[in-house]
């Protein structure tokens, strides 16, 4: 098995000037993300929306049986609907709620750039979910990825 978090950085990194394009496609940008990454990860098994987080819910990545990994994606911006905080803490929790001993888990936020000072984009400039965060910054979009 990879180490998840550099893959997910490396991949990231790697289509960072696509990404930029697809941010600005409503809709579909997480779709797209979670297919750039299957296609990066398929030689690991990566899957998509396959793993159970509970009543009617699946991971956006997972890999192994029980499963070794999952992972989910949230692509927001400060001025986004307020309601994406509740959304962002309830994945996180339900990610947390669900895992087996061993399981790894990480929540990958994509924040696309945005000027607008709302109490949403303090927000996401502040939360933390762990100690274990890698954050990068390109022109269009800052990534955050967080261990839980």
């Amino acid at each position: 098995m990879p180490n998840w978090l550099t893959f997910f950085v490396d991949t990231i990194e790697a289509i960072n000037a696509p990404l930029a394009v697809v941010l600005k496609a409503s809709g579909c940008r997480e779709g797209w993300l979670q297919g750039e990454l299957y296609r990066a990860g398929r030689e690991y098994d990566l899957r998509v929306n396959e793993c159970a987080l509970g009543h009617r819910q699946t991971a956006d990545l997972s890999c192994g049986e029980k499963p070794d990994m999952f992972a989910e994606i949230k692509i927001v911006g400060a001025n986004y609907y307020p309601k994406m905080r509740g959304y962002i803490e309830a994945d996180v929790e339900r990610m947390r709620a669900a895992s087996a001993p061993g399981t790894e888990r990480f929540m990958i936020l994509i924040m696309p750039r945005c000027d607008a000072k709302t109490a949403l984009g303090e927000y996401l400039k502040s939360c933390s979910f762990s100690t274990k965060c890698v954050e990068r910054g390109w022109p269009n979009f800052r990534m955050r990825i967080w261990q839980l």
